[in-house]
């Protein structure tokens, strides 16, 4: 009598996370904490968690407690609440067990594939019930919100597609080619400009990288595809490239400058440890006008604008954690982009590695006139850079190993 496999409940749980992440809340969050409680017991039954410690790990252990630092000075300095960090927590908890966690390449593309699908699904549930019309997806919520999480969804997609096709079955190929379609329709569709000037950028950048490989009969076809595109966009111009072409500049927003602008010296009045996450709108006019003052001698209050958050991802992070989180931010990108830069980009790796790219360009680009990393998106972003680190560790064993 054959013996059934066993079974392995982190990968049971991340693929259950994956599949409730667009649509349910509560079993998003009841698969993401068994995820990581999964992963625990597997390490401490083994006793092995995954590698030596390296700066990533340091990178996430600060940003954790640095997180906690911060609500409960909002607590205890500012009389705020403080249970927003449980985001970061959450977020940065899954892309740390992932990056320890070394997944076949099989069970890699199967659960990137089951990410898609759940969200094309979620989509088409979201066009349901709109009657038609996406107002956004049920649990990410905001329409630009969901056309981040669409974006990050579409880089995966196209990713897997161009850089894994030989691997892939028939099936996968066919619905792969549908739901890369698919999401680049809908993010056009949401109107957001941001995310249509990355979706435009992502594509053009994964086709480019694609091309390097190819014949030269196949480049010639692409060549003449994407100018016959860029004229189909040009005479019939989506809404979203409408408001770009009316922009005098990319961040001609006169609220959003006057946001920022309040965003900016309300990071000054809590420079270090800001005011806690989830705590922005609680910052009043009347706490920065003195600063205003002190800086420029008058206070002209139709220059700033209070909003319920800063609406960019920078502002979001000195605002809610000061120079203190900020930092422990800015390093992890750095540090992210650095491990693209060594990473051994082999057949295996190329669709993890170029997804990353494409999730640095949204979070950190977008994130100048919107909040990334945020909730669903931020998880998604983490599923996709936790691979990434996941295979850096591994690639830096192989090489210890070998010295």
């Amino acid at each position: 009598m054959s013996k059934l496999p066993e079974l392995d409940f982190r990968y049971i749980f991340l693929i259950g996370l994956l599949l409730f992440l667009p649509g349910l809340e509560a079993l998003k969050n009841l698969c993401a904490l068994f995820f990581v409680l999964s992963w625990l017991y597997v390490a401490w039954n083994n006793k092995y968690w995954g590698g030596k410690w390296r700066v990533i790990d340091s990178i996430f252990l600060l940003w954790i407690l640095s997180a906690i630092i911060v609500s409960v000075n909002a607590i205890v300095t500012h009389q705020l609440p403080g249970d927003n960090f449980r985001d970061i927590l959450r977020f940065v908890l899954i892309a740390w067990v992932l990056s320890r966690t070394n997944f076949s390449k099989e069970k890699l593309v199967e659960s990137a594939f089951i990410s898609i699908i759940a969200v094309t699904c979620t989509l088409a549930y979201g066009y349901i019930a709109g009657n038609g019309e996406l107002k956004e997806l049920y649990s990410v919520g905001h329409i630009n919100h969901t056309a981040i999480f669409l974006l990050i969804s579409y880089s995966i997609s196209i990713s897997l597609l161009l850089f894994n096709f030989e691997n892939l079955k028939k099936i996968q190929k066919f619905i792969l080619v549908l739901t890369t379609v698919i999401l680049f329709i809908s993010i056009v569709d949401t109107n957001s400009r941001a995310a249509f000037g990355l979706l435009i950028l992502i594509t053009i950048i994964d086709f480019v990288y694609f091309l390097k490989a190819q014949s030269y009969s196949f480049k010639i076809i692409f060549m003449i595809m994407f100018p016959f595109l860029g004229i189909l966009l040009i005479f019939n111009p989506p809404e979203a490239l409408q408001r770009i072409q009316a922009q005098e500049t990319i961040l001609d927003d006169d609220n959003r400058t006057k946001i920022r602008a309040f965003s900016y010296y309300a990071f000054k009045t809590n420079p270090y440890l800001g005011v806690g996450f989830g705590n922005f709108s609680k910052i009043e006019m009347d706490d920065i006008a003195p600063l205003i003052i002190k800086d420029k001698g008058f206070f002209d209050g139709g220059v700033y604008l209070k909003s319920a958050h800063a609406h960019n991802v920078y502002y979001t992070y000195l605002t809610s954690g000061g120079i203190l989180i900020f930092s422990i931010f800015i390093w992890f990108w750095f540090y992210i982009v650095w491990i693209i830069t060594k990473i051994n980009k082999s057949a295996e790796n190329e669709w993890i590695v170029i997804s990353s790219i494409s999730v640095v360009m949204i979070n950190l680009l977008i994130g100048i006139v919107n909040t990334t990393l945020h909730h669903e998106h931020a998880i998604m972003s983490m599923f996709v850079l936790g691979l990434l680190v996941s295979k850096y560790r591994m690639s830096q064993l192989r090489n210890e190993l070998i010295m």
